[in-house]
């Protein structure tokens, strides 16, 4: 076994395993000059500046390591190797080996069986010494905290729940996604986004209205945000030349849809209608750097639209202000316009609800959080049941 550290980018590092094949120039009473080792693992000293071919085998050479000792003029010379039949579990801590015998009899903390039933690379290769079934059981366990945590995490996966005896007509799923390409795989992965009649995204970070990201079963449409602003002024200027932004929505195919092209200048949005429902969902994003006045007054003119063409209306995206801190321009318009805000639970990381879902005129809308973990926001579901 080496003892210590000679090149770590070549995989000469404390703890590799190797046979000595060939001692080389040594005279009696003195250090040989080279020691030949041929190492378990082959990659290990592919660059060493030492090599050879000893019986067919590829022997890596090392050299005496000299190092100096707390003592005036003292220095150290050895080769730094040791004897290694059987190793500690602490010591093969990163090693790989083909084959390994492993007695589980002495382990004595948690992690340690692991750490030893880890080190093989295939079933055929592990051979445990015998160990009765009790005891077995007492040796292979985890840290206790790992078990706490775990308690307290987050669960990514939908519980099953007591069904609604009211039918769901439509769900749409909407998600700051942070980046649609970088997640699409992700998208993919979660049944409730998949699930879902429409999938409403915002921050697709996707640069031009003619990127498309595919879905399976699914149209898309989408603006990015340089379609969104008009460089009138410095503000929509900075804004359009921000990277990052846009909004998309994921219509199943086989749902209902009818673009809504309503004018709205220097808002990131998109606008549909389900015809049948006569609803209209509007998915907005506001990034920190709309001031929030400047934005009022866009947004304002924009809800006033909305409420012209029907009396049910979602609206829902990231407004970055967070309710639960109190900010509430946003919440207080909406409210003063009959609309009522669902989330009330924090939808990031850090705690804040900034992922808002406005419904107005819908009779029965039931809303959840669903965890991710590809984003710093939870995605939020929307569900629209029949009310009779």
């Amino acid at each position: 076994m080496l003892k210590k550290n000679e090149a770590v980018n070549d995989g000469l590092v404390n703890g590799v395993m190797g046979t000595i094949v060939s001692i080389a120039e040594f005279l009696e009473g003195s250090l040989p000059n080279v020691i030949f080792i041929n190492f378990d693992n082959e990659r290990v000293g592919k660059n060493a500046k030492i090599q050879k071919t000893i019986n067919g085998k590829r022997c890596v050479g090392l050299e005496p390591s000299t190092e100096d000792i707390p003592f005036k003029n003292g220095t150290r010379k050895q080769f730094p190797l040791q004897l290694a039949w059987a190793c500690t579990v602490h010591k093969v801590q990163g090693l790989t080996v083909s084959q390994a015998v492993v007695d589980l009899n002495k382990c004595f903390t948690y992690g340690q069986a692991y750490v030893a039933l880890s080190r093989v690379t295939t079933k055929e290769g592990l051979h445990i010494l015998p160990i009765d079934d009790k005891t077995l059981g007492k040796k292979i366990y985890c840290d206790p905290d790992i078990i706490k945590g775990i308690k307290t995490m987050k669960h990514y996966l939908t519980e099953n729940v007591e069904a609604s005896s009211e039918e769901t007509l439509v769900t749409i799923v909407y998600h700051n996604i942070q980046g649609l390409r970088a997640h699409k795989n992700d998208l993919v992965a979660n049944s409730d986004c998949t699930d879902a009649d429409y999938v409403c995204l915002t921050e697709t970070w996707l640069e031009s209205s003619s990127d498309h990201v595919y879905l399976p079963n699914y149209d898309f449409y989408h603006q990015p945000r340089s379609a969104a602003y008009t460089p009138t002024n410095s503000v929509f200027m900075n804004l359009q030349a921000m990277g990052h932004g846009g909004v998309g929505v994921y219509v199943k195919t086989d749902s209902e849809y009818e673009n809504c092209n309503i004018t709205v200048e220097n808002l990131e949005c998109m606008t549909f209608r389900i015809p049948t429902m006569n609803v209209l969902v509007a998915t907005i994003y506001r990034t920190q750097k709309y001031q929030i006045g400047i934005f009022l007054k866009t947004f304002i003119s924009f809800v006033s639209k909305l409420t012209e063409l029907s009396n049910n209306i979602i609206v829902l995206g990231d407004f970055n202000q967070d309710i639960l801190k109190g900010e509430r321009s946003i919440l207080d318009y909406m409210t003063s316009k009959g609309f009522q805000q669902l989330v009330e639970e924090a939808t990031t990381e850090g705690g804040t609800l900034i992922d808002h879902v406005y419904v107005k005129g819908c009779s029965k809308v039931e809303v959840k959080g669903i965890p991710t973990y590809y984003s710093y926001h939870d995605a939020v579901s929307i569900m629209l049941k029949d009310s009779r």
